[in-house]
């Protein structure tokens, strides 16, 4: 049998008192999870763009700098997916304090990597297509950090034709 909880006059309270405890301890648990979701926020762009704010520059001041034509429907997909990761049906399989910070983690990866695939295969085609004598390409993860730049340094691709060089940025 269980044990009753105590009010504060010493008579048996059960469940509420129970409750009552938990919600007591549910802002600690939202800071927790709050905390957890920004430092997540923090690393991960900070690791893939340079900075926090890097991403939402990149979606909102210049979203022309990455010259694909659905890159802004790849990133929806990538948080809708995101979403879904962390819905009722996996829920169970990801502790609850952590949520949170897996759909972001989530929504910030899911997008880059969508959205950087699709940026190799256009200009890997391209390549192919302009039937250059010598090509050395580097993917684009290697460089999402210098994208919203307005002088890249770094280059995807450089290619030889005809003894004349020629770069992508």
């Amino acid at each position: 049998m269980r044990s009753q909880g105590k009010g504060r006059d010493g008579a048996s309270c059960g469940t509420q008192c129970r409750s009552l405890g938990q919600a007591s301890n549910r802002p600690t648990i939202l800071i927790v999870k709050l905390a957890l979701t920004a430092l997540a926020d923090s690393v991960l762009t900070t690791a893939l763009f340079g900075g926090s704010l890097q991403p939402i520059a990149l979606a909102t001041l210049w979203p022309g700098r990455l010259g694909l034509e659905h890159w802004r429907m790849l990133a929806a997909l990538g948080v809708a997916a995101s979403t879904l990761v962390v819905s009722r049906p996996v829920r169970d399989a990801i502790p609850d304090a952590l949520r949170p910070s897996v759909f972001v983690i989530l929504a910030i990866h899911l997008p880059n990597t969508l959205v950087g695939l699709d940026a190799d295969r256009v200009r890997h085609r391209a390549v192919l297509a302009f039937d250059a004598d010598e090509v050395e390409e580097r993917s684009s993860f290697a460089s999402v950090s210098e994208a919203p730049t307005d002088f890249q340094f770094f280059l995807h691709t450089a290619a030889l034709k005809n003894g004349k060089p020629y770069a992508w940025s």
